[in-house]
């Protein structure tokens, strides 16, 4: 019994470490006469005889076999590729295939002995796959929505209230909410200060979320010249891995309590965001927040819809076009790294990591992209010039001069293709909807404020 079940293992192990047959892999056999090469070669050194250097002979005049002898190996090279290149190229285009990157070339097994009147090559290539277009009717979909109330316009104003927030020492003050403190903390694990727990004179706001709640919970109360201790249990997916779930005791000494003095919502504060009144001011962050939450809908239900038709591309996809897309990939990760500036510029080939990492979610993409393609070739679903510009004039909403970022976005032909493309996806949305099963589902504000954009 256990002898079977060992050979099972063994048999399934073996299947394992065999590599996959990829579908899409193809032979195109071709052939170089060796007539065509020798004349090649005998025109390529006649040229480069021309230009030839020798000591004791003029330039353009050292002997032919010392031609021969100098460049041979570079002359048969260089004409052995170009007529390679010119066969295969015939050779494929005579098969057929809608080829996808680029050939592995080898010899013909057991081919090109010496005095063949022909040599004898094998091209391996990918070709394109018969992508069909799916079937959207068997879809269900939710469209979501979700109201901005005059609740949540107006924790925006308190929030930019606090922002813009003043502090004044006030003596004997106890600490509270919203209050500035100063404090100096010392944190021990196991009785020992561990990285990252020991701080002086470190301000903080009581309440704001930037500690963890334990910490701000413990400082409540506290007037300047009060020490306590206190016990704090790290989060399970706390950053520092070695802190992750332990229980540490941090020793902390309030030298300072500020009130905060929070400027009132009226027509003073309007005025120094620019706004003609706090009624104005008002209008303005519900119009903001709407345009906030039409955005997070939209890319939810963007989301949604591409997370379907994935579902739909199962077809195999080049390898070409999965290498090409996981180096990109990885090489979009360093570049968003420099650009949030975790690393420096000068560093970013230390930190590239290898496309091979990102091969799983690259196919993914190649086979949605493809699957997409095929849905707006099928149906014929096409964008013109002013759909970019609606999306752009629609974005720049947010922005101080919403004209001259539409003049300059559609002015450079990069970015309006972009647009374009974007504008395109959104059509492929729309027109997935129009032919799924569709159900109406609202969502809170908090919910949707939640997920990323």
């Amino acid at each position: 019994m256990t002898e079977n079940v060992e050979a099972a293992k063994t048999e399934e192990t073996a299947k394992a470490a065999e590599p996959k047959v990829n579908p899409l892999e193809k032979t195109i056999e071709f052939s170089v006469k060796t007539a065509d090469l020798e004349a090649g070669v005998a025109v390529e050194l006649k040229k480069l005889g021309k230009k030839a250097k020798l000591p004791g002979f003029r330039v353009g005049h050292v002997p032919a076999a010392k031609v021969a002898e100098m460049y041979g190996y570079e002359a048969n090279n260089r004409v052995m590729n170009r007529l390679i290149e010119e066969a295969y190229v015939e050779a494929a285009k005579a098969s057929g295939l809608k080829i996808a990157g680029f050939p592995k070339i080898a010899g013909a097994e057991g081919a090109n002995k010496p005095g063949d009147a022909e040599m004898k090559f094998v091209a391996t290539v990918e070709v394109m796959p018969e992508v069909e277009a799916p079937v959207l009717t068997g879809l269900e979909l939710k469209r979501y929505a979700c109201e901005v109330t005059d609740a949540e316009v107006q924790k925006t104003l308190d929030i930019m209230a606090h922002q813009r927030a003043t502090y004044e020492v006030e003596e004997g003050r106890k600490a509270q909410k919203d209050d500035r403190v100063t404090v100096n903390f010392k944190g021990l694990k196991d009785g020992e200060a561990f990285e990252g727990g020991t701080a002086n004179d470190y301000k903080c706001i009581v309440g704001a979320g930037t500690m963890l709640p334990e910490f701000e919970k413990a400082m409540e109360g506290m007037a300047a010249g009060e020490k306590k201790s206190f016990d704090l249990t790290f989060p399970e997916n706390y950053p520092a891995k070695d802190l992750c779930g332990k229980k540490v005791t941090f020793e902390i000494e309030c030298t300072q309590v500020e009130k905060a003095i929070i400027p009132e919502l009226n027509d003073e504060f309007a005025k120094k965001l620019n706004l003609e009144s706090a009624d104005k001011m008002k209008a303005e962050v519900r119009k903001n927040l709407e345009r906030e939450v039409k955005a997070r809908l939209k890319n939810r239900v963007r989301a949604e819809v591409m997370g379907k038709l994935q579902e739909l591309a199962t077809f195999a996809v080049p390898q070409a076009f999965v290498e090409t897309e996981a180096q990109q990939m990885a090489q979009n990760m360093v570049n968003d790294y420099v650009a949030r500036g975790i690393i420096k510029a000068a560093d970013a080939k230390k930190h590239q990591l290898p496309a091979d990492l990102f091969k799983p979610q690259a196919e993914k993409r190649v086979q949605l992209t493809m699957l997409v393609e095929k849905i707006v070739e099928a149906n014929k679903l096409a964008v013109t010039a002013d759909d970019a510009k609606a999306l752009v004039t629609e974005m720049a909403q947010a922005y101080e001069k919403p004209e001259q970022m539409v003049s300059e976005v559609m002015g450079n032909p990069r970015s309006a293709q972009a647009y374009m493309n974007l504008a395109l996806e959104e059509k492929v949305v729309d027109f997935v909807l129009g032919a799924a099963k569709t159900t109406d589902e609202t969502v809170t504000f908090d919910d949707l404020m939640k997920t990323a954009q």
